[in-house]
């Protein structure tokens, strides 16, 4: 009988229709109780008497691959496979899949609402109000801003597509060019650093690679203007952290917003910040979207295993 481990925490938090879905094909599976993403050391610690597994955006990396002889099948909750080592897998015959079904409109809106709320300091004024002080701190309208998208992949689009009536100026950045989309919502593509220098508000929407690895660095948030906001809902390890704690300090940027990090769960010293809005990496977390993508993952897991 195969035995299934599902690593995203909160897995069928609000529907067990993918449960019963696996039951019903007679699979015993196991669920992840530690409440969060589970670190690269302990990935073969839960996975190692394991046939296959659902996962989330925890480390399949060739070091902890070696370690999983039993493991046949990856059913990715999600479309980023960045967290995989793809290539020693396929030496090792584990059949991989991810969902069609992608959290596309779930991150963009959430990347949207951590715009406003930078902008018109929300969560700022929702805590001050709380402690029982009426105080009023002066916001910014985002209609008229410049957004400069890093990555104008799926989400990307779907962020320009959502603000397409807000009278924004649209900057992008992409090495795959979508000349039709940019031309439809009179999006300009341009270099990295033009991006960086004109924009108002950035959003990083990149895959995690070599490349990307910490690309915010001190020389990075140089160019940025110092009134503006940050976004990151794609991968933590894009952004240094030291750097961007320094140009906070250092005044040379308004404000962040941030659904991921490095090190998750994260209580570092960014919760500190006034101008820093953070999300324990949500972006996916809307109840639609969420339960359609695990019945989806549960499929793939059910046909891969049984056509192995």
């Amino acid at each position: 009988m195969n035995k299934i481990f599902i690593a995203p925490s909160s897995f069928a938090t609000y529907s067990t229709e993918p449960l019963d879905l696996l039951e019903k094909n007679n699979f015993v599976y196991e669920l992840n109780n530690t409440k969060r993403k589970l670190s690269k050391s302990e990935v073969p610690k839960y996975l190692q008497h394991y046939d296959a597994v659902i996962a989330g955006t925890e480390s399949y990396s060739r070091e902890n691959l070696i370690k999983l002889p039993n493991l046949k099948v990856i059913s990715r909750l999600g479309v980023g496979m960045d967290n995989i080592d793809i290539e020693y897998a396929k030496k090792q015959k584990i059949l991989i899949c991810n969902t069609r079904t992608t959290p596309t409109l779930a991150v963009a809106e959430l990347t949207l609402g951590l715009i406003i709320d930078l902008l018109r300091n929300i969560s700022r004024s929702n805590a001050l109000l709380k402690l029982g002080k009426w105080e009023k701190y002066m916001g910014e309208l985002l209609n008229g801003k410049s957004l400069g998208i890093l990555g104008l992949g799926s989400i990307g689009k779907k962020l320009v597509e959502i603000t397409s009536r807000m009278n924004l100026e649209y900057f992008a950045y992409d090495i795959n060019k979508d000349e039709e989309f940019v031309k439809k919502y009179d999006v300009k593509y341009c270099r990295m650093n033009e991006l960086l220098t004109n924009s108002d508000i950035i959003s990083i929407h990149l895959n995690l690679s070599k490349d990307t690895f910490h690309l915010f660095d001190d020389s990075k948030f140089k160019l940025m203007k110092k009134n503006a906001i940050l976004l990151n809902t794609s991968r933590g390890e894009i952004i240094n952290e030291n750097s961007l704690i320094k140009a906070i300090d250092q005044k040379k940027i308004k404000g962040v917003g941030l659904d991921v990090f490095e090190d998750e769960p994260y209580n570092g010293p960014l919760i500190n910040y006034n101008n820093v809005i953070m999300t324990p990496h949500i972006g996916s977390y809307a109840k639609e979207i969420r339960k359609e993508m695990e019945i989806e993952s549960v499929k793939n897991i059910i046909s891969m295993l049984k056509n192995e």
